[in-house]
This record gives structure tokens, C-alpha cells and sequence, in this order.
């Protein structure tokens, strides 16, 4: 999936790849449009950037 978040102060795409739970969690966050909190290792590849190794991806309380 992709996702819009801010690196070095501009709104980018960014690439996740999903599986299981943190699929449901992106599916719901679509359908409802709520925001989602995610960390993990930010790679550039290609002028593509994916975010790998996520350690929390969940719904965003704001």
C-alpha cells in the first residue's frame, strides 16, 4: 500500500507492504479515512522510498 507522510519537512509517498492484522487495520483506515501511526526502517530505492520492519502499525488516537 501506500501511504503520504512527511520526510525532511515534504509530504511524500511512501510504500508499505502489509500482511495479516496491519492489513485490516489499513483496509478499516481507508474505508473510514482515519489516520495511522506506523515506525520502522525508512529505505530509498530507486527514488522510491518503503518503510520495512514495522513496529507498531495501528489507528491513529488523535
Amino acid at each position: 500500500m501506500t501511504l503520504f507522510g512527511v520526510v525532511f519537512d515534504k509530504l511524500r509517498k511512501i510504500n508499505v507492504l502489509l500482511t495479516g492484522d496491519y492489513n485490516n487495520i489499513a483496509i478499516k483506515a481507508y474505508q473510514e479515512r482515519l489516520p495511522v501511526l506506523c515506525v520502522g526502517n525508512l529505505n530509498k530505492v530507486d527514488d522510491v522510498l518503503m518503510l520495512n520492519n514495522l513496529l507498531p502499525f495501528e489507528l491513529d488516537n488523535i
